[in-house]
């Protein structure tokens, strides 16, 4: 099976030094991807108008539009609805992860505090099959319960 080839980003993060993370990890992975960064939900919805990412990562917590509200939108506009949303946040409870898997995220990633896990994950993330996102989420789920990638 051949597994898709990334080479454009959106990042939707409002915190400035998890954008400068995330940057320096893809440099070190792939330095030929492309990456767009928006820091609040407002900025991620215009930038979709234009243009479609083969992954979004998305963090709950941001200004205008937190990443739930985007999501919702995300999934209901026909166009947006087949992007790979990968949350990508620091909350650990169980029902935030449910609630983003519900919502139409295709993986919850929650950011590791150890830049080699960081690292590894990504790469890790990278390597799924996106051709088909929603084969993606069902590995997370285990008798209806969703579950954070590690």
């Amino acid at each position: 099976m051949q597994v898709k080839t990334i080479t454009n980003i959106i990042l939707a993060e409002d915190d400035i030094d998890d954008q400068n993370i995330f940057q320096i990890a893809l440099q070190e992975i792939d330095a030929k991807v492309q990456t767009q960064f928006v820091s609040n939900g407002r900025d991620l919805i215009k930038l979709l108008a234009q243009c479609k990412p083969d992954l979004l990562f998305l963090d709950l917590e941001m200004p205008y539009k937190n990443g739930l509200e985007c999501l919702l939108e995300i999934k209901s506009n026909p166009v947006l609805e087949r992007i790979p949303v990968i949350v990508f946040s620091s909350t650990t409870k169980p029902s935030n992860i449910q609630t983003a898997y519900e919502m139409g995220a295709h993986l919850f990633f929650i950011k590791p505090p150890v830049y080699s896990d960081y690292l590894s994950s990504i790469k890790a993330i990278f390597s799924l099959n996106w051709e088909d996102p929603d084969l993606v989420r069902e590995q997370y789920c285990v008798n209806g319960r969703y579950t954070a990638f590690n």
